[in-house]
């Protein structure tokens, strides 16, 4: 194994490892990662260490401020209805683009990532959710066909992780999005797409009301 690739899946086991810091609470909104203690706790160097910091800032969980470095993001609440009126606007259009019923080996992958975030619901393993709910998505809304879109939606995302995860600790939240993925999952084998869109932006809404309500900015 090259020292390229195992620097990359140190890199990526410490994005994971902070990813659920994030999602348990903690590591708090604004608070500062301070690149030597990380190095120190993950018994890395602190060039692998940028290289995290890099990642969690493009997840969209980590923001860079002069004079004070990487510090955990925090939205307002305007930010995230803006944000989620994007969400809405642009995953609305890719389900409404799919072609119903999709095609059964396109279902088959779908349901099999579907699965294994139950599995990992079941299990209370964190890391897994957040990376089956990620796969689940993107498998989903590539069947639009417009790889720009998919992109699009994949970007806006990711800067509604730290909304998302907020909400990724109450196990309420967990069973309901688990079945809403399982109602998306059965959408995709009928024949209409307004059904299947307004599932989509419902399945939406409750980490957002839960950011904002924790955060004491629900309107």
């Amino acid at each position: 194994m090259g020292t390229s690739q195992t620097s990359q899946e140190s890199v990526q086991s410490i994005v994971r490892a902070l990813e659920v810091d994030i999602v348990l609470g903690r590591l708090y909104p604004r608070e500062r990662l301070v690149e030597y203690q990380l190095a120190k706790r993950f018994e890395t160097t602190r060039h692998v260490i940028r290289q995290v910091l890099i990642e969690l800032e493009r997840a969209g969980l980590l923001v860079h401020e002069a004079n004070k470095g990487a510090t955990v993001c925090e939205y307002t609440a305007d930010e995230v209805n803006q944000l989620y009126q994007m969400r809405e606007i642009i995953e609305y259009k890719a389900a409404m683009l799919i072609s119903l019923p999709v095609d059964p080996e396109d279902y088959a992958q779908v349901k099999l990532i579907c699965d294994e975030h139950s599995a990992a619901v079941d299990q209370s393993d964190m890391q897994r959710v957040v990376a089956a709910n990620k796969e689940f998505h993107q498998a989903a809304y590539r069947l639009c066909g417009n790889t720009f879109l998919a992109d699009v939606i994949d970007e806006m995302a990711k800067k509604a992780n730290l909304v998302r995860f907020t909400s990724s600790t109450d196990l309420n939240y967990l069973i309901q999005a688990r079945d809403e993925h399982y109602q998306i999952l059965n959408a995709l084998k009928g024949t209409n797409n307004a059904v299947l869109a307004k599932i989509c932006i419902k399945h939406l809404q409750p980490s957002r009301q839960m950011y904002l309500e924790k955060r004491g900015q629900l309107s």
